[in-house]
């Protein structure tokens, strides 16, 4: 079984509506659900307006339009987080989601009734919000009311074309998500992209290590010898033996000082410079060769016999 999920953004809940009409004419209303079209819905309304929820009762879960799950909810069905962030802020401004999980066979069917009623293009829409300042995905913004909602619609008109409508293949088992763009949905043309790598080098300055330089004191003890002079006062008395002669003055008072005099060390320091260390970055380049691998889409073309009936 082939199953795909199928994701379409109105910015009017009547062509919705009349893309439900055209899916129950060819049976495929039962596959669909629309998400958003409105404010202060209940569950129950959306029910009303979509039909049986079928599979969508258990995939998107009760609280699907809550504005916390809405990302969640469409990343979940398979589509990319940047286009789920886009159409969670449409549904924030009053658009409506057509969600569809539908198998194989019925898909080609379902876009053609799809893309037939201007489905709005996803990518020209992202570019619209950014450019007035959107930078993505608020869940805790309020909703637009229905006359902010009104006013949005007005933005945009009526001449919605080039539809985008994102599908997942849901047999796949690798999330993979691819993208159906179609500008006419009577052309009756498939378009297989060929894609081509190509390998661009550039360069980066990275961190691989370096030196740090530091200049610290570091006290030493030392010791140098140095001779000292001290000077000592000793006073005397000596006797005097015989008849000696008695100077003329020798009952003249007289004062005699004598001074003391003590050497001591003196230390005094004289800085040099010994050395000098000096730090100096030298750049060199170097070439290296990078090896890789570039992808591309080759497309052979095979053509079938014909088969005669009798």
């Amino acid at each position: 079984m082939n199953d795909k999920t199928i994701v379409a953004l109105y910015d009017d809940l009547s062509d919705a509506n009349r893309v439900l009409g055209d899916l129950e004419q060819a049976g495929l209303r039962r596959s669909f659900q629309i998400l958003g079209g409105g404010h202060a819905r209940s569950h129950a309304d959306y029910a009303s307006m979509s039909g049986d929820r079928g599979v969508f009762g258990s995939s998107l879960g009760e609280d699907y339009d809550a504005p916390s799950r809405r990302v969640e909810t469409l990343t979940r069905q398979g589509v990319p987080h940047h286009d789920a962030e886009v159409y969670a802020e449409a549904l924030r401004r009053g658009g409506v989601l057509l969600v569809g999980h539908i198998g194989g066979g019925h898909v080609d069917t379902a876009l053609d009734i799809i893309e037939r009623h201007g489905p709005v293009d996803i990518e020209e829409r992202q570019k619209s919000y950014r450019s007035s300042g959107w930078t993505g995905y608020d869940a805790t913004t309020e909703d637009y009311d229905a006359t902010r909602a009104d006013e949005e619609r007005g933005r945009y008109g009526s001449g919605l074309t080039g539809a985008a409508t994102a599908f997942r293949d849901t047999d796949r088992g690798t999330g993979a998500t691819d993208r159906i763009s179609r500008t006419d949905a009577d052309m009756g043309e498939e378009h297989i992209p060929v894609v081509e790598e190509n390998l661009e080098v550039g360069k980066r300055s990275v961190e691989r290590g370096g030196v740090r330089v530091r200049s610290y004191v570091v006290e030493t003890p030392v010791e140098e010898q140095v001779r000292l002079r001290d000077e000592t006062i000793s006073v005397e008395r000596r006797p005097v033996t015989g008849t000696g002669e008695i100077p003329g003055d020798a009952f003249r008072e007289r004062s005699i000082e004598v001074t003391e005099t003590d050497e001591e060390a003196v230390v005094g320091k004289e800085a040099r410079v010994r050395e000098e260390v000096v730090v100096r970055k030298d750049v060199e380049e170097r070439a290296q060769t990078v090896s890789d691998t570039v992808r591309r889409t080759e497309v052979d073309v095979d053509k079938t016999k014909g088969r005669t009936e009798r």
